[in-house]
């Protein structure tokens, strides 16, 4: 990955720290007060690290269909099931680590990386983490206001609802829309399934990392699922102590392969209660 100095500098200005890191400081809190799972398959990038012994998936390759055969195929390795469900999973996954660095930029003051398809890849290793992401890269929106405005890979949006609108437009639009295109391709999988996976990853990144800012959770959640388009497919509340609690609206799949186990925000587990 390309390295770069701790802080971008401009004459006669005191130093101007990078958006980076105020992602890595929240994702800093969130595995000190979380856990380390949700920001997992971030640290390598947030860190400037590489992953030796991991197979890369450039973004825009997946998006071609050039090279989602053999996604497929690792997640048939690692999963064993149908191949409709191994792509359902496979998508869940993929989307969680798409969206995850974005609800962190988001979080953190608004530095929102631009995580379009030209300008990302995932990568899946034999160790631990086994998913990853990274930019080629290093591009953020921010706000005017931002003392980072200006700097070096920065893009300013001129309000948050324009913030907003681009984020849409590099990630889902620029991204996941054409990754999710050639899955449906290759697969017979509905597509509100897989667009159900999309609100709950938004939703799972949401409740893991917003517990260490002081932003109602709820608000964030809401927020970028109406961004997305997915805020009809899955139900957000606020437990007693004011963090996000959800509940899928559609199945990833994952209970055809391991019997009767569900995931905790299955609408087929809210079915069986």
């Amino acid at each position: 990955m390309l390295s770069a100095p701790a802080v971008a500098r401009r004459p006669g200005l005191r130093p101007i720290p990078r958006p980076i890191d105020a992602l890595r400081d929240v994702a800093d809190r969130v595995e000190h007060q979380v856990g380390t799972h949700p920001v997992a398959g971030l640290r390598d990038w947030l860190d400037g690290g590489s992953r030796e012994g991991a197979v890369e998936f450039p973004a825009t390759e997946l998006a071609s269909g050039r090279r989602l055969d053999e996604l497929m195929g690792a997640a048939a390795a690692l999963w064993g099931g149908s191949a409709h469900a191994n792509a359902a999973l496979a998508w869940k996954t993929y989307c969680y680590w798409t969206v995850a660095p974005v609800v962190l930029g988001y979080l953190a003051d608004r530095r929102v990386p631009v995580m379009d398809a030209a300008n990302t890849v995932f990568s899946v290793s034999p160790r631990a983490p086994m998913f990853a992401v990274r930019q080629i890269r290093p591009r953020f929106l921010v706000l005017p206001h931002d003392p980072c405005a200006g700097a070096p890979g920065t893009e300013v949006a001129a309000n948050e609802g324009d913030l907003l609108d681009r984020l849409r437009a590099g990630v889902f639009e620029g991204h996941l829309s054409p990754v999710l295109d050639a899955f449906l391709a290759r697969v017979r999988v509905g597509r509100r399934t897989l667009m159900g996976s999309l609100a709950s990853g938004l939703s799972y990144a949401v409740a893991s990392m917003a517990q260490v800012v002081p932003e109602p959770d709820e608000v964030v959640a809401k927020t970028l699922l109406d961004v997305f388009d997915v805020s009809h497919l899955v139900d957000v509340a606020t437990d007693e102590a004011g963090r996000l609690v959800y509940q899928r609206r559609t199945c990833c799949l994952a209970l055809t392969i391991e019997g009767s186990r569900t995931c905790s925000t299955c609408c087929v587990r809210t079915e069986q209660r």
